[in-house]
């Protein structure tokens, strides 16, 4: 009798701090088996104080690359396979808007921490770093976050990080 072979997919750890958080509008991507594989694995924040801001007309939660600036941002972690980690960075326009980064994050006290891919804003304008810094992202009715398939193509995002919302 033959031995079973056994199907391994080496599995990364993905830090979510917005839309993709369990309860969140776009959790649905890491939901579907389409994508790839997604597990929960455990609450965490980041090490570094970082700024979550809002921004665009489409109200995207963004991870602004500047370490020292904000608050410490909680959010999820999640185990993913290659193929959800491809899904992602199709969704977030890794390169255009985005880039995947290694960074460690806190899992609890007395836990230390795990390193864990995380999507940050490289390239931004400074006008978002006077935005209202968060610590945590919930979607609300104040700043209602737009869908990726109900979002104009007249203003993609990363055109539209310039964009201020008239009061």
């Amino acid at each position: 009798m033959g031995q079973a072979k056994k199907v391994s997919s080496a599995l990364s750890k993905l830090f979510v701090y917005g839309a993709l958080k369990y309860g969140q509008p776009s959790n649905s991507i890491l939901a579907s088996s389409g994508n790839g594989f997604a597990k929960f694995w455990c609450k965490a924040t980041t090490t570094q104080k970082l700024p979550l801001v809002i921004a665009t007309r489409y109200n995207i939660p963004f991870l602004l690359n500047k370490p020292g600036v904000g608050y410490y941002v909680t959010g999820e972690i999640y185990e993913v396979d290659d193929r959800m980690l491809n899904s992602l960075d199709n969704l977030e326009d890794c390169e255009e808007i985005y880039t995947r980064e290694m960074h460690d994050m806190n899992i609890g006290v007395g836990e230390g921490t795990v390193p864990c891919w995380v999507y940050l804003l490289q390239k931004y304008p400074e006008n978002l770093l006077s935005l209202r810094y968060l610590s945590s992202y919930e979607n609300s009715t104040t700043h209602p976050y737009i869908m990726r398939h109900r979002r104009t193509h007249k203003h993609p995002a990363q055109d539209d990080l310039t964009y201020e919302a008239q009061n």
